[in-house]
């Protein structure tokens, strides 16, 4: 008779629902860009609770386009508000045009 497998204990997770879901937004976020080519710094300051972020251009982005693609900062209460102002302003930058869906 095969020996069955002790059980592992499961690592209880000590986030909350809302923090769960800002982590796989954050990471869908990063892929996202990670797929455009683009590099993401984050700069979280935990003295003032902000956060600052710089998306530039990756090694890859700047071999596909003939112009040098330019950066972008933002700065939010989290590294995720960060990431979103920092592509608000990339998207100014470039001139795109986006409508929120609600």
């Amino acid at each position: 008779m095969p020996r069955r497998r002790p059980d592992r204990p499961r690592a209880d997770s000590d986030m909350t629902y809302a923090e769960e879901r800002v982590a796989a937004e954050m990471g869908r976020v990063l892929l996202a860009l990670y797929r455009a080519g683009m590099q993401v710094r984050l700069w979280p300051d935990a003295m003032r609770g902000r956060a600052s972020a710089r998306i530039v251009a990756g090694p890859s982005a700047k071999k596909r386009r003939g112009a040098a693609p330019q950066s972008a900062t933002g700065v939010g209460d989290s590294p995720l508000q960060a990431i979103y102002a920092a592509v608000e302003r990339l998207n100014e930058r470039a001139g795109a045009i986006v409508v929120p869906i609600d």
